[in-house]
This record gives structure tokens, sequence and C-alpha cells, in this order.
């Protein structure tokens, strides 16, 4: 019988635990439910883990030719990878069942989702966002506004569609298979915001219960507090039904979060409902991790001589593709000719990180503007002189 609703998620083998700990809180709230994960990493299914908790799908699944789905993780680090092909996804589940909903890994049910199914169905579009903020925000309590001028208004960590948004995860996808970038000098979210636009264009709907999507950055407006019934937004009153861990480390589970700390976290609710939030979702991670084999290294991060595949290699990669074949990193029998191009594009690395129009990388890509210093010290000492006033900007 086919299913009526289904969860899905997308991840690289390391990211495993985090989604047996999700699966183990959909089927403990939401009647059993499964958990349908895609690995990226993973490009044929009998090479995939037996995991009779969840179903499991590699990239062969998505119908993507095996050549382009080389060069797409060439152009694409872990995340923009993981984050391009959810409308393929996504469109791929809808042809067995009626709706899917999209939850990052590091997602985690408190409560049952009572309210999706019939939100999604009352949708215009047939696709159903969650907004980061749902309120004005203030610049005292951490993340503001302004921070949606980089990310996006929604957090794509969840999506819902129906059959109705076929044709907008088409326009999606149209979109992702290109520019599905971390770029934030040129307006890019990896798939956010697109669904900005998206959202529009498409009828989307947001749905707007405190109690979806709710992570570090938008808890000074929805405080997490516990009693006897378990996690609820002390603001509103409402039930916590989904909570998404950013950058947690269950090793460490007094910290909420190693990437976005916040000096005064009592904004974030009360201490000790964070706690053992924290401590229920890392003992579920832990366990996962005791049982598991040990995970395999992404296979996309290194060419087929070891070496490291920065983030500016990739875009010169994107770039030529542009133009007809390019030697692929990861096909041994096209190392040599992969070495050849690898040193023609590095002096375009060079010359695009040290242009007037890229200058914003020592910021926002320190790791690339480190390579070029080492590469082309000259270079950079010639260009430094010729910084005006000696603004700190490449030291």
């Amino acid at each position: 019988m086919a299913r009526t609703v289904t969860y899905c998620t997308i991840l690289s083998t390391n990211y495993l635990p985090k989604a047996l700990a999700l699966a183990d809180s959909l089927r403990r709230h939401q009647d059993g439910a499964r958990l349908t994960v895609l690995f990226t990493d993973v490009a044929h299914d009998v090479d995939l883990l037996d995991l009779p908790e969840i179903d499991s799908l590699s990239t062969e699944s998505l119908g993507l030719d095996d050549r382009y789905l080389l060069d797409l993780a060439m152009g694409y680090d872990l995340v923009e990878l993981a984050t391009a092909v959810k409308p393929i996804l996504l469109k791929l589940l809808l042809q067995e069942t009626e709706q899917v909903f999209y939850l990052d890994p590091d997602t985690y049910l408190l409560s049952p989702m009572v309210e999706l199914e019939e939100a999604l169905a009352a949708s215009d579009g047939g696709i159903l966002l969650t907004p980061h903020f749902l309120h004005p925000t203030s610049y005292e309590l951490g993340k503001n506004e302004g921070h949606l001028l980089v990310v996006g208004v929604y957090n794509l960590g969840f999506c819902g569609v129906d059959r109705r948004a076929i044709a907008a995860l088409d326009w999606w996808w149209d979109h992702l298979k290109d520019e599905c970038l971390y770029d934030p000098l040129s307006g890019l979210f990896v798939d956010q915001k697109w669904m900005d636009i998206g959202s529009t264009l498409w009828q989307a709907a947001a749905l707007r219960h405190p109690g979806y999507n709710i992570g570090v950055t938008n808890l000074p407006e929805r405080p997490l507090a516990l009693d006897d019934e378990g996690f609820y937004d002390s603001a509103s009153g409402e039930r916590i039904r989904l909570f998404h861990f950013h950058a947690f480390d269950a090793s460490q589970p007094e910290t909420l979060s190693v990437r976005f700390a916040h000096d005064d976290q009592t904004v974030m609710g009360d201490s000790a409902a964070i706690l053992a939030l924290c401590k229920e979702y890392a003992e579920l991670v832990v366990a996962a991790e005791a049982r598991l084999p040990a995970g395999p290294p992404y296979p996309y991060w290194t060419d087929t001589r070891g070496r490291k595949i920065s983030r500016q290699l990739r875009r010169a990669h994107r770039t030529d593709l542009l133009s007809g074949p390019v030697p692929s990193p990861f096909v041994p029998a096209e190392a040599d000719a992969f070495d050849a191009w690898r040193r023609k594009a590095w002096r375009r690395v060079g010359k695009s990180v040290l242009s007037d129009a890229a200058k914003g990388v020592r910021v926002i890509l320190p790791e690339e503007y480190d390579n070029v210093r080492k590469r082309f010290p000259g270079v950079i000492e010639k260009v430094k002189s010729k910084v005006a006033g000696g603004s700190g900007m490449w030291r």
C-alpha cells in the first residue's frame, strides 16, 4: 500500500547518528512513521548500509547520469550538494506518496506534528515553509532580521510539498543544479534564498505555529520551557513540535551549539529545560554512534591523489564546465589530465581572489585566501602594498 505521507532527509554518512535520532523521534511521536534517507556519499544502492529502522537511498535513485553527478559533487561542497538535490528527492518521493515532508538530519521531534497534513493541504500551492522568525526581533537578543538578508526568510531545514508543487520543484532544481552556492557576496545561501522568490511565485504557505523548526537563532522569541507534559514555548504556551540542532556536538551536551554562542543564554529559555533537551538528544546520538561502524570519509573532499579540493577550485571547475568537458578529480584514469587542468586553474583562482570584486573573500572565504597566499606570496605582497591606508584586509 502506498504511503500517504513520507518523511525524508538528506545527508552524508557522517551525519547518520543524528538522522537515526530523528528516525527514533518520528517513530515515537508520529505513529511509527519511518524516515527515508538519501545518502549523498553513496553512489549505488548495493553499497548502502543495512539499517532496518530507516529506508535508505543512494544517489543512484535520483536518476542523474553518473558523470553529471560527479561534476555536481566537484562543483559543490558537502552542504551545497545535499541541499541542491532536495527538489529531485521530493519529486521522486511524490511518485509514491501524497505528501512529503523534508526534515534536516539534525532536527528532532518533541511532540506529534498534528498540524502538518492539514496545513499543507490548505496551502494554495502545495508548499509549506517555516519562517526563521515570526515576530520583529531585537538586536540585543542575538540574530535579527538583518541575518535574513544573508540566509533567507525561510529555514529550509523543514519543508512540505504535495503533487501540486511539481512545477515548483522543477523550477527550484533548475536553479539549484547550477546556483546552490554558499556565496554571500553574490546574495546566495544554498537552497534557501531561492525560496524567498519561489514562495511568492508558487504560492507557498508559511507555517506560523511557534513549535516548528525552533533552533538557537530563534529561541529568543520562543524561549524553551519544560513541564510534566514535555517541552513548550513559554512565550506562546504552544508545545514544541520540531527542534533544530545547529552545530550540536553530542560529546558536549551542556552546549546547545558550538557555533552560535550567545553571551546571555537565559534569553533562550529555562537553562534546565535546554540542558534536559540537549542531554536527551545527545544520548540518542551517542548510542547510534556506538552501534554504527566507523563512517567513511566524504569521497568528494579530495581528488584521487588525496589532495583536498578547495571551494575556489570547485568554482573554477563549475565555470569551465560551461564551455565543455573538464577532467574529473574523482576518476583515477583522469588524474594526470586533472592535474594539468588544476595547475592552470590555480592561476585564475589567484587572480579572482586578488580582484577588486572579490576582496571580500578575505572575510567570507578565509581558507581560499590562505591557499592563494601560500601559493603566490610575491603577488600577495605586491597587492598588500597597494591597499590604501593599510586597512588590514590583507593581514
